[in-house]
């Protein structure tokens, strides 16, 4: 089985990264809880952070806001 060639510049997201970069644009933003490190959710967010396709905020230890950013919403765009 053949794997597609991802699109040139960075305009490939993975399933997972799509999903979150989908939701964020239907909800505007969300908080998330928990320590930084502790998920598959997590691990995502950093993915599409280091991509800038989203923005992290610091509310507390515990929480933290995740909003799509241009780059992200353009991704979802093309």
């Amino acid at each position: 089985m053949t794997q597609p060639k991802p699109p040139a510049k960075g305009n490939y997201a993975l399933p997972q990264q799509k999903l979150l970069l989908q939701l964020l644009n239907m909800s505007g933003e969300i908080a998330v809880m928990g320590a930084k490190d502790d998920s598959l959710l997590w691990t995502t967010l950093h993915e599409c952070h280091s991509h800038r396709w989203i923005t992290l905020t610091k509310l507390s230890d515990t929480a933290t806001t995740i909003r799509l950013a241009k780059s992200g919403r353009e991704l979802l765009d093309s």
